[in-house]
């Protein structure tokens, strides 16, 4: 047997024409050539999938930072009681008021760190007529999202193409234990026979 990683790679795609091949071998080695092929092509697609990702996302940022601005509100009354955030960290809600954009007033109930009282002032994101709104996006949000999506396909394709080789070996395997307990069935008699 060679060496070769190359013609080691050949012949476990079954590319290497022996004539020894069942047909069940070369049926496998189909398979694993169509798995090497699809996680190529979903390589591929990933790569292309997380750049228009990327590209959507810095277009949200660009979007969201013309639309969305920092502004000071003042709690008009004490935090209420605290609760967990999703985060783990303590965060109270309290009312607020702050000044839109354009300038008009505008109230609201705004969630604040407990130890924030009534006369304090906190940042808050709002949208161009004023109201509540999430902070804008951020590279680094953007560039995981990209990163998600652009190796998420490969290596999901990845997990499904191997699980299919996986599987197609078993089963073949099963079929030529099979086979093989059939055809000694019948040779293991004639072998006691002639060996008396």
């Amino acid at each position: 047997m060679s060496q070769n990683p190359f013609a080691r790679f050949v012949r476990w795609l079954g590319l290497d024409r022996n004539p020894l091949r069942r047909r069940c071998d070369r049926v496998e080695g189909l398979v694993r050539l169509a798995a090497v092929l699809g996680v190529i092509v979903a390589v591929v697609c990933g790569v292309i999938l997380g750049f228009r990702e990327f590209g959507a996302g810095v277009r949200t940022e660009a979007q969201e930072a013309r639309a969305r601005h920092l502004v000071s509100a003042t709690l008009t009354e004490n935090v209420s009681a605290p609760r967990l955030s999703a985060a783990g960290a303590a965060v109270g809600h309290a009312p607020a008021v702050w000044k839109a954009p354009d300038g008009t007033e505008r109230t609201g109930t705004i969630d604040v760190s407990p130890t924030k009282a009534a006369g304090d002032s906190v940042q808050v994101w709002v949208d161009d007529r004023g109201a509540l709104t999430q902070r804008p996006q951020d590279r680094e949000t953007t560039i995981v999202a990209a990163l998600t999506v652009g190796t998420g396909v490969p290596l999901t394709a990845a997990a499904f193409l191997a699980m299919l080789v996986v599987v197609t070996r078993s089963v073949n395997q099963r079929r030529a234990r099979r086979v093989w307990e059939a055809q000694w069935t019948v040779v293991e008699p004639m072998w006691r026979i002639n060996g008396r």
